[in-house]
Order: structure tokens, then C-alpha cells, then sequence
């Protein structure tokens, strides 16, 4: 089996399991509290609203073939290649807004900054610089992978059992359209990353698992790196 439907066999074991899991389905379903759906709506920002820098950092260490997609990728991101012409951030801090947690804006940007300082500042747990960029990669791509899957099922849920307005709703319904494409490009960069620097399939392979070992949707959105409320 090729290495790049190894990864995406992974990134779909993983969308369902999360679809499998209580707490989807509650949210799905109306069963979850009005604060669980805040608490969710919570982790989303934390976990996207420093995605610019991490795009950033994934452009910088971009081998050529790749370069392209992560370069719009990123504009995409700072609203300068977006049909929406907004960035992506504000799209969140409307999200935040719309279910009554703006106040709380300020709590939320110092969590997801804390959490680049982290990936930043934290000892190596790769050996290398081109291996954090692997496992980076690897969840910026299984992210996009998901909500290509499901953000429409959020915006869905949150609409009718937590009277969302489309407007609040953006950033999901964004991403449901724009990451069917960046999912399969972000598979394609993976391989060419791996290719281009010249990983042997066992090393690239033990990042990629170790990196999707927990699943990364769960932990994020529900899990230890969800806001607590």
C-alpha cells in the first residue's frame, strides 16, 4: 500500500471514531448541555485561531512542489485568497461572538498562543526540524481531512440546537467547501515532503502514528487540549 493511502486510511479511521464517540453524537443529536456546545465552540477557537502561523511555519520549510499550496493556503488564511475576503481568525472570533463567549475572546487567544509557544519552545520530541515539520503537517492535513467530512455536520448541529446564525457559522461552512481541495493537496505535500526529504518509509511512517496516535480531533475538541468552561 502506498504511503499516501496509509495516511489517509489513518485520517479516516480517525473522523470515525470522533463520529462514533458520545459526545458527537450529543452534539449531533441535542443531547449534549447548552455549555458542552459552548465548550466546544470554545476548543474550535482555541485549536484554529493561531492556524496563520502554523501555516507560516509549514510554508517555511515547504519543498518547491509543495510550496504553492501552502503558500495559498496561507493567504487563504490571512483573507488575501479568500472569496470571503476575511481572515480566518475573525471568522472564529465571530463564532465566539455568536455563541456569547466574546468576552471570553481574550482568554481563548492567550490559550492558543500558549499553545504555538509550546510547539515552539518545547523540547524536540523529533529528532530534527524536518520531522517536527512531518508531524506538523500531518495534523494541519488530517484537520483539513475532518472538516471537509464533518464541518458541515457542525454547523448544522449548532444551528439547530443552539440557534447559531449563519453568519456565526462561517468559519464552518467555509471549510466545508475549501478543505475537500486542501485535504487531498495537503495528502499530495505530505508525500512529496516525505519524498522530498528523503525519509525512509519506516522513519516518515513512525511520525505519522505517533503524531495521529491519540486521535487529534478528540483531544482537541473534546479531550485534554479542550477548554474546560
Amino acid at each position: 500500500m502506498s504511503m499516501r493511502k496509509r495516511i489517509e486510511g489513518l485520517f479516516d479511521r480517525q473522523v470515525a471514531d470522533l463520529v462514533a464517540r458520545q459526545e458527537f453524537q450529543d452534539l449531533e443529536n441535542g443531547r449534549a448541555s447548552p455549555q458542552d456546545y459552548d465548550r466546544f465552540v470554545a476548543s474550535v477557537v482555541r485549536t484554529h485561531l493561531k492556524s496563520p502561523q502554523l501555516v507560516a511555519f509549514l510554508y517555511a520549510l515547504a519543498p518547491p512542489r509543495a510550496a504553492d499550496h501552502l503558500r495559498h493556503n496561507l493567504l487563504e488564511e490571512l483573507g488575501i485568497e479568500d472569496e470571503a475576503g476575511v481572515a480566518h481568525p475573525s471568522l472564529l472570533e465571530d463564532l465566539a461572538r455568536g455563541s456569547g463567549l466574546g468576552a471570553r475572546l481574550a482568554e481563548f487567544e492567550a490559550l492558543a498562543a500558549s499553545d504555538i509557544r509550546k510547539f515552539a519552545g518545547d523540547p524536540l520530541l523529533y529528532g530534527t526540524l524536518r520531522d517536527v515539520g512531518l508531524a506538523a503537517l500531518c495534523e494541519v492535513t488530517a484537520f483539513e481531512f475532518m472538516l471537509s467530512r464533518l464541518a458541515s455536520r457542525f454547523a448544522r448541529a449548532l444551528a439547530s440546537r443552539r440557534g447559531l446564525s449563519a453568519a456565526s457559522l462561517r468559519w464552518f461552512t467555509h471549510h466545508s467547501e475549501v478543505d475537500v481541495r486542501h485535504a487531498e493537496q495537503g495528502l499530495d505535500d505530505l508525500v512529496e515532503y516525505i519524498r522530498a526529504y528523503e525519509f525512509s518509509e519506516e522513519d516518515a511512517w513512525t511520525i505519522v502514528d505517533m503524531t495521529l496516535r491519540e486521535n487529534v480531533f478528540v483531544k482537541r475538541y473534546f479531550g485534554e487540549m479542550s477548554v474546560r468552561l
